[in-house]
């Protein structure tokens, strides 16, 4: 335990000095080069809708879960423009030109110098993405980026996805691809909003198949650091369930208690990494700015808060409804008719761990009701950890090896020398 808390207090100062030492990458990033490049997607009509959908309008239902956030996209690249307007302050308190509700014109605004509005800071959160945003933007315009972006979220998912397959088999592996599928995965490589929680947690699978045996508490420490550094409260809920599901079902864990302990211990570790570079962020910006962050904190807290339990049975049931239902109950109906028939006596362990992780969304809907109930159309994508806990615990009861006997089909439990290649 000592070590590991050593461990962390280590990795937690270097990812710190990584934060800071990454502010001022882009601080140095030639203003010129980042305000043609906005210019040309301005030209280019990338922000004329702040929220455009993704498919034929007429064709599909649910037609808000296919919803892109150019709204926050915008403020993300009006913030990487305005990050050297007021001086090295920029990097803790973000400005940004604001001249109402609609980002793209608070955007355009930025690029031709308008006189109206105003500057507001947006110095609660760390803003990793918009750091990110203006190193990219020295190089190429927001088309560009999300070509980037499309990119290396596909690479990741296929070396995920592959490393699944060589370590866990072919069901595991496929239930996973399934359930990204079923919260619309591909709307979130296209977004500098939404994709950071899916590379975190892709990263973590990763990480996990190439480290199935080592003690994943600091790893998970340090995804939650990541998450509150790169995320604007998206799902950031994803970055800690689908990197621990993959974790249990590497471990294949025969013992309750034990694999409840693991559960346990890495989402301890989790909310402490979360929690801590928050706070960490809002006293380095009071500190060294003299705005009270801390203040500005609370009080979108108690906003956050205001209503109090009320909004979290809505909440729930509007995320709930953005799911793809008919697929969901017809996957979970052949797992289960198949488990009758061949049913797997030492499943209950692993499934119950499956099932306790599918909560972790419902946890993340409680404590953030408020948000989450107004920002459901993109929330929802928390359910991925429902769903595939779901469709995990179910393929757990099933007994793949009478099922079917190729051992390419399915690997209950990884074998040493796989996990480690």
């Amino acid at each position: 335990m000592k070590q590991t808390v050593i461990q962390a207090t280590k990795v937690f100062g270097l990812l710190v000095a990584f934060y800071l030492g990454l502010g001022l990458v882009a601080y140095w990033m030639p203003d010129h080069s980042v305000r043609r490049h906005v210019q040309q997607s301005l030209e280019k009509g990338d922000f004329q809708e702040d929220y455009p959908k993704a498919i034929i309008r007429e064709l599909y239902d649910c037609q808000d879960s296919y919803t892109l956030d150019n709204f926050t996209d915008a403020l993300i690249l009006n913030q990487a423009v305005n990050l050297r307007s007021e001086g090295l302050s920029g990097i803790l308190l973000l400005p940004r030109h604001d001249e109402g509700i609609y980002q793209y014109i608070n955007l355009k605004g930025t690029i031709t110098g308008s006189t109206e509005g105003r500057t507001v800071h947006y110095g609660r959160y760390w803003h990793g993405s918009t750091f990110f945003a203006r190193i990219l933007l020295s190089f190429t315009s927001y088309t560009g980026i999300r070509y980037l972006l499309y990119l290396f979220t596909s690479l990741l998912l296929l070396w995920g996805l592959l490393r699944l397959w060589r370590t866990v088999g072919g069901v595991t592996t496929l239930l996973m691809a399934v359930s990204l599928l079923l919260v619309n995965v591909y709307l979130m490589q296209f977004s500098l909003q939404f994709a950071p929680v899916l590379i975190l947690a892709l990263g973590g699978i990763i990480w996990l198949t190439y480290h199935p045996s080592s003690d994943a508490t600091v790893l998970f420490f340090a995804l939650g650091s990541l998450t509150t550094f790169l995320d604007l409260i998206t799902v950031p809920s994803i970055t800690l369930g689908l990197p621990l599901l993959a974790l249990l079902a590497l471990r294949c864990d025969s013992d309750f208690k034990r694999g409840f302990c693991t559960v346990v211990k890495v989402a301890i570790a989790w909310l402490v990494g979360y929690g801590i570079t928050w706070l960490a962020k809002w006293g380095l910006a009071t500190g060294l700015t003299g705005a009270n962050i801390f203040a500005d904190a609370y009080g979108q807290g108690a906003e956050w808060s205001r209503g109090g339990y009320s909004y979290i049975g809505e909440a729930i049931s509007s995320n709930l409804g953005f799911l793809h239902w008919k697929y969901i109950v017809v996957a979970l109906l052949i797992l289960l008719v198949t488990a009758i028939f061949r049913p797997n006596k030492k499943g209950w362990v692993p499934a119950a761990l499956f099932a306790i992780v599918a909560l972790v969304p419902f946890a993340y809907y409680v404590i953030m009701a408020h948000p989450a109930l107004h920002h459901a159309w993109y929330n929802y994508r928390a359910l991925v950890t429902a769903v595939a806990g779901l469709l995990l615990a179910a393929a757990s009861l099933v007994d793949w090896q009478r099922l079917i006997k190729s051992q390419n089909i399915h690997k209950p439990c990884p074998r040493k020398n796989d996990a480690d290649k």
